[in-house]
């Protein structure tokens, strides 16, 4: 891994940020972006290991890469708790888009129920828990935002095992869109959420496709590796699509249950947003040195 030159430049913003305390004791979006300015970004084009799924990112130009502990410590900056399943933050210089993966070891996950997948009622369902998950970021010091529509409505590709859906976000002065794709392995699973602008977006898949490109499983860790005797998830696609946006599929509840071991935001990638511009600006900075 290749790691970023912090200069002075860098060591001043430090200093300046850790003056910079609210009267609450929680960290204050410049003491957030001066901390995400000292990780370990990898620019170099290459292919880096994920340790936690047993994959890889093969990283093209134009692209900036956090791995392991950077991309779980960024997390945890923007999204207000712990992170350590998120192995990998992509951000694009082209179009100043987010991305991050985020592995969970759940066991195999079956294909067989998305047809109980209902996305009217799961959207309603979002809207009317918006308010919990605020509260949490409220106490948090991070901005508070709400569900708006679908752009996209949630969808599973069969041949690639993957669930797609999108949809868009608002605080009181901005809005965003919020792309996630769940792509099955042989021993849990992906979310690789995508944030950026409503005009950078074209579709769940079309943005997440160039994200799904660059990412793959090691031989012998694909879905399709599958064999016998594997540890099983012990629920399919469907609940999981639920759980991962807090909602219950059906009148089970197996969907609220596995809700609660997931952690709080993952569902609002969105929260990387408050963070791209100022990555954006260290990186055109880095560049003229």
């Amino acid at each position: 891994m290749r790691s970023m030159t912090v200069g002075l430049a860098l060591a001043a913003s430090l200093l300046i940020a850790a003056a910079d305390v609210r009267a609450d004791g929680a960290m204050t979006d410049a003491q957030r972006q001066a901390e995400s300015d000292a990780l370990r970004w990898i620019t170099a084009p290459g292919d880096y290991a994920l340790a936690l799924s047993h994959s890889h990112i093969v990283l093209p130009q134009n692209y900036a890469l956090l791995v392991g502990v950077d991309a779980a410590r960024y997390d945890e900056l923007w999204n207000g708790v712990a992170s350590p399943n998120t192995e990998a933050i992509v951000f694009s210089q082209a179009d100043n888009t987010i991305a991050y993966y985020i592995f969970e070891d759940s066991g195999h996950v079956a294909e067989d129920d998305w047809s109980e997948v209902d996305a009217d009622d799961f959207l309603a369902q979002i809207r009317a828990t918006d308010e919990e998950g605020n509260a949490q970021r409220r106490q948090a010091g991070l901005p508070l935002y709400y569900t708006g529509d679908w752009h996209e409505r949630p969808h599973f590709d069969a041949a690639t095992k993957t669930a797609y859906w999108a949809f868009d976000l608002r605080s009181e002065t901005d809005r965003w869109m919020n792309a996630t794709a769940l792509r099955l392995a042989r021993e849990g699973y992906h979310r690789v959420i995508w944030v950026g602008g409503l005009d950078q977006f074209r579709t769940a898949t079309g943005s997440l496709d160039a994200l799904l490109a660059m990412h793959d499983y090691d031989a012998g860790y694909r879905y399709t590796d599958y064999v016998e005797g594997d540890r099983l998830a012990g629920y399919g696609i469907g609940a999981l699509a639920a759980a991962v946006m807090g909602v219950k599929l059906g009148k089970t509840g197996l969907a609220a249950i596995l809700a609660g071991i997931l952690l709080f935001g993952k569902k609002f990638g969105i929260v990387l947003v408050a963070a791209i511009g100022g990555i954006a600006a260290w990186l055109r900075r880095k560049r003229r040195k």
